[in-house]
């Protein structure tokens, strides 16, 4: 038993958690790489994203004789191209939609406050709601108070937007340089010869495997991810165009970016939708809710299948599940990074169990 290779397995995972628990009790040594970390998590979050959405296009024109650094020049170029593109079609869209919001806000607060003493001095509202303990007016108040102190609080923080405008110059000025190493070291199998070389003898392949194996589905799940997206957030603009809905682009990008959020997401972005809806008309907020809901089975039933398919294999209610544990641990990032992770994890376990089982030998019965 001392000399199983599962015996030996066991010690190695108790000293891995023995190492992670001694150096948790030693933060101050690490902590100038827990800093560097965090500077550049996000930025390699993003590069990462758009390695998985570029590097097909990359390899393509590479197989078809166009050198690699001339390839990703390519890619650099048309991605340009292509920002200038919509800021030239979406832009002036984007810029009148804004001004009407902001101009609008006054209005639209006042039009949602008579609507709430409207439905104060209901009768069936009157039964369910105790209307002393509400009092719109103190309810507003405090609103405006909140936002007053909030808005005092960013105007004098000098430091936090210093911070938070020098966080978006470093990720702007290091994710492109991020993303053209990943794309050039792509197509030399850096990490494969790196793991040939470092790794014990016996376990390359079976790390090279798992981490082919991991590129493949994070690539289909980002690229999938990203046309699911667009698709719901175009859907989401026609039917708003179609229903004659105000401010239905911003409206719709919001409905986009939040489609992320798996299963959430959709609930999250349509809050917006509907509360404007509402303010235009009761109608109006059910012909938003039945654009969104449209949208929502085209994109369930016929977009995700056809363009994810089955390939995280994982059970409605595992991700819901997942996403609310991710949400607890991470917030909003742990949610948008559950799904990801929670298949990496799958996956190198899988291969831990399978190369366990592969190398216990078979006791006979003699």
């Amino acid at each position: 038993m001392w000399n199983s290779k599962l015996f030996r397995i066991g010690i190695g995972i108790l000293l891995l958690f023995l190492i992670i628990y001694v150096g948790s009790q030693i933060t101050f040594v690490f902590y100038p790489f827990i800093i560097a970390f965090e500077a550049l998590f996000i930025s390699f979050l993003i590069a990462g994203g758009l390695f998985y959405i570029t590097y097909p296009f990359v390899d393509w024109l590479h197989i078809r004789k166009v050198p690699r650094p001339a390839a990703i020049a390519a890619i650099y170029l048309a991605i340009i191209g292509l920002l200038v593109l919509l800021s030239l079609i979406i832009g002036p869209i984007l810029q009148y939609e804004f001004t009407r919001l902001a101009e609008n806000i006054p209005g639209k607060i006042s039009e949602a406050r008579q609507f709430i003493e409207v439905i104060e001095e209901s009768a069936f509202f009157a039964r369910l709601v105790d209307l002393d303990a509400l009092d719109i007016d103190n309810i507003a108040d405090r609103i405006s108070t909140t936002a007053s102190r909030a808005l005092t609080q960013v105007a004098t923080s000098v430091a936090m937007i210093l911070d938070f405008t020098v966080n978006i110059f470093t990720t702007v000025i290091i994710v492109p340089f991020l993303l053209y190493y990943m794309l050039k070291e792509k197509g030399q199998g850096a990490i494969a010869k790196v793991v040939t070389r470092f790794a014990p003898r016996g376990y390359a392949d079976n790390i090279n495997s798992a981490l082919a194996e991991i590129n493949r589905l994070l690539s289909s799940y980002v690229q999938g991810l990203g046309i699911v997206c667009l698709s719901v957030g175009i859907l989401a603009y026609i039917g708003f165009l179609i229903i004659g809905l105000e401010y239905a682009l911003i409206l719709s990008i919001f409905i986009m970016i939040t489609n992320v959020v798996p299963f959430l997401g959709p609930f999250i972005g349509a809050i917006p939708a509907v509360i404007i809806g509402l303010l235009n008309s009761p109608l109006m907020m059910l012909l938003v809710i039945i654009v969104i809901t449209i949208v929502q089975q085209m994109e369930s039933l016929l977009i995700s299948p056809q363009v994810m398919g089955r390939k995280l294999a994982l059970n409605p209610l595992a991700i819901i599940l997942i996403v609310l544990v991710a949400g607890r641990l991470g917030g909003l990032l742990g949610i948008i990074l559950a799904i990801p992770v929670f298949t990496v994890l799958k996956i190198i376990i899988a291969h831990i169990y399978e190369y366990i089982q592969l190398n216990i030998p078979v006791e006979s019965d003699s």
